[in-house]
Order: C-alpha cells, then sequence, then structure tokens
C-alpha cells in the first residue's frame, strides 16, 4: 500500500487556491521518453520535468483510444460508464465532468485542443471550459486537417495564458497530438540520426515516431517555462501508447497489450516530493487527482483515486477494455456499433496480466515480460480462470450506460478517415 504525498494538507494551508494544469500528449508510449529509460534523447524537457516531480512507472489508461481514454480521465468513470466507449460518441450529458467543478469552485478555465475526437459536439468534454478552442482548420489544400501542430497549440496555450484573469486561480489542459500517425520525420529532432529510406521498415517506423515525440517535447518545454512558477500543480500524461510493429501490429485502439494501454504519468506541485512509484495507477485517477490538487471535494461518481492522498494497495486490480479503434461509416451502422460489447477486455492484479477475447485468452506475466512475449495461458491455467473470473465479476458490477450518439457530418467522417479510424 501506498500513500504519496500529504498535498491536500499543503492545499489546505495555500492562502489562495493553486492553479492546475493538464498537459496530455496523444499516443505517446511511456518507454519511448527518455525518463522512462529509453536509449534515445526523445525528451530533454519532459526528462527535466520529470527531475522535480513524482514519476509514475506503472499507469495505465482505460482504453487505448484518444476520445474513450480522455473522457475517462475528465470524469473519473470509466468509459462504459460515460457513454463514450469508442470515437465519435460523446459522454452522457448527465456526467459530471472535472473542469465543471473547477469552474463551479471560482476557477478559469480553459483547453487547447489538437485531435478532431476531442472537438466539443464529438467527445462532450468541452463542458465547463470558459473556452474551449478546438477551432483548427478543417481543411489545408482541400483536405482535411484532422490535427493541430504543436508549435499552434503552445502559441495558442501562451496566448490564453496572458490573456486569463490573472485575479482567478487557473485550471488549464493543453493536448498535444502530434505522436499520432502518420508520422513525419522532422530535421531538427532526430534522436536516431539522419532519416533514410534505406533503414529496414520498423527502423523507419520507430525513428519517424520518436522525431515527431522529440518535436513535441521541445514544444512542451516552451509550454512549462510560460506556466506560472508559484502554487501551480501540473499533471502530464498520456491519452494512450502505440504499438510500433510488436504483436504484428501497428496503432491503437484493436488490441490491449501494453505498447498500447501503458502511459506516461508525471505530477508536479507544492508539497510533492519528487521521485518514482511503482504504485498501480489508471485513467480514472486523472480526474480525481486533479481535484485533489486544488483541495476540491470529488463528486461520488467519480471512482479514480486521487494519487497524492488515497492509499494505493499495490494488488489493485484494474479491468480494461476496448471496442475497436474503428466508428463505423454509416449512421445506421454507427448506432448498432455503439451498442456492441468491448472487443477485449484484460484485468492486471499484482503482476499477471490476462486478456480476453470471447473464449480464448492470453496470459502474460508482465513484471517478468514487459513486452508479453511468452503466452502462460496454458502453463497456468488456474490463475488464467482465476483472472477471468475477476473480469466477469467486474462486468457485472459495472453494466454498460447507454451510450450517447452524435450525428456525424462530412467533416468528421473524413477527419476520422484521417486518423485511421473509419472501417
Amino acid at each position: 500500500m501506498q500513500v504519496l504525498s500529504l498535498v491536500c494538507l499543503v492545499v489546505a494551508a495555500a492562502s489562495t487556491p493553486p492553479n492546475v494544469v493538464l498537459v496530455s500528449v496523444d499516443t505517446l508510449r511511456a518507454d519511448h521518453l527518455s525518463c522512462y529509460g529509453y536509449d534515445r534523447d526523445t525528451s530533454p524537457n519532459i526528462d527535466k520535468f520529470s527531475e522535480k516531480s513524482m514519476l509514475f512507472s506503472d499507469a495505465v489508461c482505460e482504453v487505448p483510444l484518444t476520445n474513450p481514454s480522455m473522457c475517462s480521465m475528465m470524469t473519473s468513470q470509466f468509459p462504459r460508464l460515460t457513454g463514450a466507449v469508442r470515437n465519435g460518441l460523446p459522454i452522457s450529458p448527465d456526467v459530471p465532468t472535472v473542469a465543471e467543478q473547477f469552474q463551479s469552485a471560482g476557477y478559469h478555465t480553459f483547453c487547447v485542443q489538437s485531435n478532431w475526437t476531442l472537438k466539443k459536439p464529438l467527445s462532450g468534454l468541452g463542458r465547463g471550459f470558459d473556452v474551449y478552442d478546438d477551432d483548427f482548420h478543417k481543411k489545408r489544400w482541400g483536405i482535411i486537417k484532422a490535427e493541430r501542430y504543436a508549435d499552434e497549440v503552445t502559441e495558442i496555450a501562451l496566448r490564453l495564458l496572458d490573456a486569463r484573469d490573472k485575479n482567478m486561480p487557473l485550471f488549464a489542459w493543453i493536448h498535444y497530438s502530434d505522436p499520432h500517425a502518420p508520422y513525419k520525420f522532422h530535421r531538427k529532432f532526430a534522436p536516431s540520426g539522419r532519416y533514410s529510406w534505406l533503414k529496414p521498415k520498423r527502423k523507419r517506423l520507430r525513428s519517424r515516431y520518436d522525431s515527431e515525440v522529440a518535436y513535441t517535447d521541445h514544444y512542451i518545454g516552451k509550454l512549462l517555462d510560460a506556466l506560472p512558477k508559484e502554487n501551480t500543480f501540473v499533471l502530464f500524461v498520456a491519452d494512450h501508447g502505440e504499438s510500433l510493429g510488436e504483436h504484428k501490429y501497428i496503432g491503437h485502439g484493436r488490441r490491449v497489450y501494453q505498447t498500447g494501454l501503458r502511459v506516461p504519468l508525471i505530477m508536479k506541485g507544492p508539497g510533492i516530493e519528487s521521485g518514482r512509484t511503482n504504485a498501480p495507477a489508471r485513467g480514472i485517477d486523472v480526474g480525481t487527482t486533479l481535484l485533489g490538487m486544488a483541495g476540491l471535494s470529488i463528486p461520488p461518481t467519480m471512482l479514480g483515486k486521487n494519487l497524492l492522498a488515497d492509499a494505493i494497495e499495490d494488488s489493485r486490480v484494474r479491468v480494461v477494455e476496448t471496442y475497436g479503434g474503428a466508428v463505423p461509416s454509416l449512421p445506421g451502422a454507427k448506432a448498432l456499433m455503439a451498442d456492441r460489447p468491448p472487443q477485449l477486455q484484460s484485468v492486471l492484479l499484482d503482476g499477471w496480466k490476462l486478456i480476453v477475447d470471447g473464449d480464448k485468452s492470453e496470459l502474460f506475466n508482465i513484471a517478468m515480460d514487459p513486452m508479453e512475449e511468452a503466452d502462460l495461458a496454458d502453463q497456468h491455467a488456474g490463475k488464467a480462470r482465476v483472472l477471468r473470473t475477476i473480469i466477469e465479476d467486474w462486468n457485472k458490477k459495472h453494466p454498460r450506460a447507454k451510450q450517447s450518439r452524435e450525428n456525424l457530418s462530412e467533416d468528421d467522417m473524413r477527419a476520422l478517415e484521417a486518423l485511421g479510424y473509419i472501417e
């Protein structure tokens, strides 16, 4: 059992409410950051930030897909309860959000978005923000631009920081999307050296991905430097990871291996001791922890732990799932898909991980085999049965809520197709 800090006492003693900033990055693997042990220099600014922060080495998202994952973080509920289980399905209107809690407490709130799936109508996450800037260009040279680049994200965030009412405490969410496919190689940001088409395909893929990470890190550094230095908490996280050829898969959303589930999670602020922890964290903890940083009450609908104050059991059960990355291309099919059960489920417990696909299953000892190369389901059939029962019990305890349905415009469909989310 771990209790990381008495931050709540620090907040209570503060004369003014603290600023709270959430910085999230799309499709960012923890093991491709230098501070998580990567052998390439992809993240000098995030590394510097982590040196005076608490770094979580064992954090996983709820669903390896942008909209469901971020909706879960911003509501502290499982995707099956928010109604947002796939891209294109927003959270239910009656689900409270973190931003609404900050706004009600007198905070100035703003968000800078960069991924089409997180636009207000498609996600429902605009509630509670005084400014929700998701107005990036719909088309460039006649082609849908489904993402906003890191330089523009930081530029807008800095402008909003400067223009805010500095007499009010701040809650801000800035989301970067550049590591998302298709990966672009940036010549000025080349942790792997010069790009060459003569390299094997997988090495070229990693070179481009790492270049995107380094490019994003550069602009995150500019943002971090501009944030208020006093009385400010910062939580850094990714929505999900990315498979780069492992298990013969490239991308995210359709698998629940660690490459897609494990995310970086780093926190800095008054009273937070720097260091590393193996406490088992998960996506739903983000929202409650953000509120805990400000000393705000946590609504009973929120299910996550405040990672800075609550006891975290080493044997914490974490059930995660995915409903597949794609949205159906036809409105009628979309309605049908909204009600389909999860494509895959997984449970992590005490260093073990079971992946369930209908009657089939895979079992890994991720403590010994973090890349999940050796399936032990036959060898440890008893362990697999126990873990499957945990998933079944969790499903009964958390029945799926009715899914919200948002009509997708033609531009929405094209943007999601550009991101690889149309089937």
